[in-house]
């Protein structure tokens, strides 16, 4: 596997779901790597918290760099500013969006990589 250096400006940009913003694809699966996903969210203004989600088998840490925003874990709501850090263990329901006024910009790993999304149908929790 070839060692992959770079800046962050110039990493592979896709949409994130329901066009909530981009991620800044740093280091996943199209690089070789089978243990860690490595990205930048620029989470949009008002992009709302995103479906209740869970990870089978993925440790997934949230580190907040620029903004702010609203991760609810397990129902319980933790608001996040620049600096802050959130770990959230495989199998714990939780969503998260931009809950300030200007882009959320949030490194977020995930460990292993690879698809592990999975969305949990909280209609009746509303």
């Amino acid at each position: 596997m070839p060692v992959k250096v770079m800046r962050i400006e110039d990493a592979p940009v896709r949409v994130m779901r329901w066009d909530r913003g981009k991620a800044l694809r740093l280091v996943d699966e199209a690089d070789g790597a089978k243990n860690v996903d490595v990205h930048i969210n620029l989470i949009n203004v008002d992009s709302g918290p995103g479906p209740t989600h869970y990870h089978a088998k993925a440790e997934n840490i949230y580190v907040v760099l620029e903004g702010t925003v609203e991760a609810i874990v397990q129902g319980k709501k933790f608001r996040l500013g620049p600096g802050e850090v959130a770990f959230i263990p495989p199998g714990v329901r939780h969503q998260a969006g931009n809950c300030g006024d200007t882009v959320a910009r949030v490194l977020e790993i995930y460990a292993p990589a690879g698809e592990d999304f999975h969305i949990v149908d909280d209609s009746e929790n509303k």
